[in-house]
């Protein structure tokens, strides 16, 4: 009887006992595939993107890139001796619902940030915060 209960208290302590697991350091594995500068520009502007494409169709709707047209810097006078400066992207987006029709439709986005263009300081950190993107145009195709 000893015994079992020597044995029934061992095994709740082994039981709830708790266990050190050694993490093991787990390796980056290059991707194979073919990536351009667009798919960089398009991983930042998806969720605007996505965004912009469901107030524009009223629903969610699947948004591919296709490619981007135009890439521009815009340069506006804000004073004597200041300006104030922003990328203007334009892009052509495929449109579509899962089992329905497609669309082809180009999206002009103004993509702001504190240390775009005109007399605006360069970056101190290397976090860039304050990045913006706004719809300025959406052309829906066909």
């Amino acid at each position: 009887m000893k015994n079992l209960l020597f044995l029934l208290v061992g095994l709740m302590i082994f039981a709830n006992g708790h266990y050190i697991y050694a993490k093991t350091e787990t390796k980056a594995e290059r991707v194979d595939g073919y990536f351009t500068t667009e798919d960089i520009l398009f991983s930042i502007f998806e969720p605007k993107l996505n965004k912009i494409v469901q107030d524009q169709y009223g629903k969610e709707m699947i948004v591919n890139p296709i490619k981007v047209e135009d890439v521009a810097i815009m340069q506006k006078q804000t004073g004597k001796d200041s300006y104030n400066g922003w990328y203007e992207v334009k892009l052509s987006i495929l449109v579509g619902e899962p089992d329905g029709e497609t669309f082809t439709d180009t999206v002009v986005l103004e993509i702001d940030a504190p240390n775009i263009g005109g007399t605006a300081p360069r970056l101190k950190s290397e976090k860039v915060n304050g990045l913006e993107i706004k719809l300025v145009k959406y052309y829906k195709g066909s």
